[in-house]
């Protein structure tokens, strides 16, 4: 990639604002898709992966009160680029927080700062008239198939990876989930989470839309 690998990404994400929302998630599936190929090439190419990226944290939004459908979107893009997001209580505030390594949090941010406003935009087209509660149920089941499409996406990348490379990549990766998990066990008071209660009509109405979108590289 260019000097900074995640211009191409914001470049085509520009490119594709456009309220036609086929054309936005393609373009989101096509920039997970760099992403996941530079984070292959990085791996191959690096000399001290830790030492050169450690996990550290960041603000991805602060609000008095945070959606639902927003942190699993954030939990969703968080784990398909090698981070954790989770919520944290401050003062008056709750923020959700962003832990890994920089290039992977500005990958999450860059694809988060795209798709908040698409699936607003997702549910105000299908939900005209309907309560808060439900855009939240409908954006939810929207994020879970686009989540489920984009760690396709990934997958088909490691695919076309040749053998003798995944041998250094492999284990790369375990020790980027290791020390993502260490900082997490250090830094984080971890309880059992509840179960997400949705509405099943705005959650599947949710999921059909965000399926009806083609989420392949988008026609040249």
């Amino acid at each position: 990639m260019a000097r900074d690998p995640l211009d191409k990404v914001r470049k085509l994400l520009a490119l594709a604002r456009s309220t036609n929302v086929h054309e936005a998630a393609a373009a989101t599936a096509r920039a997970q898709e760099l992403i996941e190929r530079y984070r292959l090439e990085s791996i191959l190419g690096a000399e001290s992966d830790a030492a050169a990226d450690p996990v550290t944290e960041e603000v991805l939004e602060a609000a008095r009160r945070q959606r639902r459908w927003k942190t699993v979107l954030a939990a969703r893009l968080a784990r398909a680029n090698c981070c954790v997001a989770f919520v944290r209580k401050v003062g008056r505030e709750r923020h959700i927080v962003l832990a890994g390594r920089a290039e992977d949090r500005a990958a999450v941010r860059s694809l988060w700062e795209w798709l908040v406003p698409q699936l607003e935009w997702l549910s105000a087209t299908h939900g005209a008239g309907q309560d808060k509660r439900w855009h939240d149920d409908f954006r939810i089941g929207a994020v879970e198939t686009i989540a489920a499409r984009l760690a396709e996406v990934g997958a088909a990348e490691h695919e076309l990876v040749a053998p003798e490379a995944l041998v250094r990549i492999e284990p790369a990766l375990l020790a980027r989930r290791k020390a993502l998990r260490a900082f997490t066990d250090e830094h984080l008071e971890t309880k059992p989470g509840r179960a997400l209660m949705v509405g099943v009509d705005a959650w599947q109405a949710g999921k059909a839309a965000a399926g009806e979108v083609a989420l392949g590289a988008p026609e040249k």
